[in-house]
C-alpha cells in the first residue's frame, strides 16, 4: 500500500508547526512501533528543510512551501517545494561539530537523519527531496 499526501503552508515558523501532524496523521498506516522510530526523524528532517527555505530562500511575496509525501513499504519520501533561490544542497559542505557554532548546523542534521537528500531546479522551481529507509514488509499492518 502506498500512501499519498500534501500540505502547503505559508513560509514562516509558526505554519511549519503544522508538518508534526501532517506527518502523523500520514504515517498512520504504518505499525505502531515503526511510526513511532520514523515520525521524531521525518518531522525533524522536513521541518529543518522548510526552515532553511524561510531562512534563506530569498521567497517572493506571496509564496507558500509545498509538501508531497509519498509512503510505502519500505521507505518514506517528501518532496519540498518552493520558488526561492536556487540551492544546491550537494554543495554545501557537512559542519563540523567543532569549533561550535550557533546557527548552520541545518543540512549536516538533515543528512544525518534521512537516507537520501536530492535536489532538482525545475523552471523556477527548487524541489528538495528526504528519502529515508522505515523497514521492511513488516513495517505497515
Amino acid at each position: 500500500m502506498t500512501v499519498r499526501s500534501s500540505l502547503e503552508i505559508e513560509p514562516t515558523a509558526l505554519a511549519a508547526r503544522e508538518i508534526g501532524g501532517w506527518l502523523a496523521a500520514s504515517l498512520g498506516h504504518l505499525e505502531a512501533k515503526t511510526a513511532a522510530a520514523v515520525l521524531p526523524r521525518a518531522e525533524l528532517a522536513v521541518h529543518e528543510a522548510c526552515m532553511n527555505v524561510i531562512d534563506h530562500g530569498a521567497l517572493p511575496a506571496d509564496s507558500t512551501i509545498g509538501l508531497a509525501l509519498e509512503l510505502g513499504p519500505t521507505s518514506l519520501t517528501v518532496r519540498l517545494t518552493d520558488h526561492g533561490a536556487p540551492f544546491d544542497p550537494s554543495t554545501a559542505a557537512a559542519l563540523p561539530a567543532e569549533p561550535l557554532r550557533e546557527r548552520g548546523y541545518g543540512l549536516t542534521i538533515i543528512r544525518s537523519l534521512v537516507t537520501e537528500v536530492s535536489y532538482r531546479r525545475v523552471g523556477a522551481v527548487n524541489e528538495l527531496e528526504l528519502r529515508m529507509e522505515i523497514g521492511g514488509d513488516d513495517a505497515q499492518h
